[in-house]
């Protein structure tokens, strides 16, 4: 996406597999494979992906992926797509894994070795660690799937993302929306909607960015920069997103931009997906996007955060959902276990590909 190009990649030869007196291929998905991968998707997922979200993901989004064929039938699939980042203070390019699934009736049938293993392990052998395309991979899988990824030595765990709920009319909040002028009506900061169709929307998230990367105390944290938001948000085909700019009131240029998702009905939630700016305005960020939820009659505000956003808005006091995601590092990426243990990661529900 614009500024994610992919080095070019080790073609590897497609392999031909036996497992229990099956015959099986593994190889490396092309665009010709595009009908295989969706109909596995909506079998696995009950998706509703279809050509548009693969070109968005696969062809513009430059995604990578392994499939396992047997007789003819996509029975397995990992995937992956290019995402730059910052770590430890230089920017990497690393690989986000995402769309790993197998046909219902293929799991769990094989032994150690399963069609699991088998896509995951040549996506990671083939373009993870040195020498490769990306120094590392990442991504959320749920926790069952990352103890089997962690169990076959494909893994490491590097963590958890937790679910954070406020609710509008909660009577335990600390920070009364009635109550507190300065959380909520506050003259010193206001916010407006951006539209990413007006000329100075990529101009005022990288200059977002550009403060979020200058002041982030994280080790690692994904590039949010205009190209990266418009591939994500703006131009994916299946969900519809708002992005809120927050400023000074005496300022022009917003100090970090919220990305929230569309209204709700009054029982849900509204989903803050991202914030592109310093964690210093996270507060400010949070407050603005509660008045948003209440402007849409939504039940309060959602938000997924790893641990260090987590701590960031701790003060806030939202309602913990627990764990909602896990996070995998594959053990073929250049980062060591002792590396990936002490991660300090900055995660939102923007960094996973399907929310």
């Amino acid at each position: 996406h614009g500024h994610c190009r992919t080095p070019m990649k080790t073609e590897l030869a497609p392999e031909e597999l036996v497992i229990a007196n099956q015959r099986f291929i593994l190889r490396d998905v092309t665009p010709a494979d595009m009908n295989d991968v969706l109909t596995l998707h909506h079998q696995v997922f009950g998706s509703a992906a279809d050509a548009q979200w693969y070109d968005w993901k696969y062809v513009r989004g430059q995604g990578e992926g392994v499939g396992l064929w047997q007789g003819g039938e996509l029975v397995a699939f990992c995937g992956g797509t290019p995402r730059q980042v910052i770590y430890q203070g230089a920017q990497a390019l690393f690989l986000q894994i995402g769309d790993v699934m197998v046909a219902p009736m293929w799991r769990g049938v094989f032994t150690r070795k399963s069609p699991f293993f088998y896509v995951s392990e040549r996506l990671y052998r083939s373009r993870l660690g040195q020498g490769n395309p990306y120094a590392a991979g990442f991504g959320f899988p749920n926790q069952r799937h990352l103890r089997l990824a962690v169990k076959t030595g494909l893994s490491h765990d590097a963590g958890t993302v937790a679910g954070l709920q406020w609710l509008l009319n909660d009577p335990s909040a600390a920070i009364k929306p009635g109550r507190s002028k300065a959380w909520w009506q506050s003259g010193w900061w206001q916010a407006e909607l951006l539209d990413p169709a007006s000329p100075g929307f990529d101009a005022a998230v990288n200059h977002c960015w550009a403060q979020m990367r200058a002041a982030h105390g994280a080790e690692l944290v994904g590039v949010r920069d205009a190209p990266y938001l418009r591939w994500r948000f703006v131009e994916r085909p299946d969900k519809q997103y708002r992005f809120v700019a927050i400023r000074r009131a005496w300022r022009r240029r917003p100090v970090g931009i919220a990305v929230l998702g569309q209204p709700v009905t009054p029982a849900q939630a509204l989903p803050w997906l991202d914030w592109v700016g310093p964690q210093g305005f996270l507060n400010e960020a949070w407050a603005k996007s509660m008045q948003q939820a209440r402007r849409d009659g939504a039940a309060g505000l959602t938000t997924w955060a790893s641990p260090a956003m987590e701590q960031a808005l701790a003060h806030t006091q939202p309602h913990a959902l627990g764990t909602v995601a896990g996070v995998g590092v594959p053990v073929a990426s250049t980062l060591s276990a002792a590396q990936v243990s002490s991660l300090n990661s900055w995660w939102t529900g923007g960094d996973t590909d399907f929310l």
